[in-house]
């Protein structure tokens, strides 16, 4: 644990920093639509797809190149880390989003990589503190199943 335990974190920010950065200036245009007065919005489904794949294209990425000569248990515990810094971070700028402003863009951008679950849930009505419980504690395990089952294990 001494040496992994900032593993999942570290990767969770620098892929969310990649994902707002693609969805911004890449493929961010393709969830946009035109409708017939003019007006342009953003489509629901394309926006939803498109945060689909990036989200797909994290775990995967994380799972199979970063993650997958860990065991188990040491994602669990880094992953614990991140659930930490969402839980902690989320309620301070949630309370200091008036506060601070910069701030609260800041990790909303480092919080990107599962926005699929936040249009997920909204698109469900689901309760702002249940989304919220749920965005912060069930994305960063899902690393857990890309490790080795015990830390003996050799691959």
């Amino acid at each position: 644990m001494k040496k992994s335990w900032w593993k999942v974190p570290l990767y969770c920010i620098a892929a969310s920093w990649v994902c707002f950065q693609l969805t911004v200036h890449v493929f961010g245009r393709w969830a946009l639509a035109t409708l017939p007065d003019g007006t342009i919005t953003a489509d629901r489904t394309r926006e939803l797809i498109l945060h689909a794949a990036l989200f797909a294209a994290v775990v995967l990425i994380g799972g199979l190149l970063f993650f997958r000569k860990m065991s188990r248990r040491e994602i669990f515990q880094s992953a614990s880390v991140m659930v930490v810094l969402n839980v902690v971070l989320g309620i301070f700028t949630y309370l200091t989003q008036r506060i601070f402003t910069s701030f609260t863009m800041l990790w909303s951008i480092l919080t990107e990589w599962d926005g699929v679950f936040s249009l997920l849930l909204f698109q469900l009505g689901i309760n702002e503190w249940v989304s919220a419980a749920i965005l912060w504690l069930l994305p960063p395990y899902i690393f857990v199943l890309f490790g080795r089952r015990c830390a003996s294990e050799e691959q």
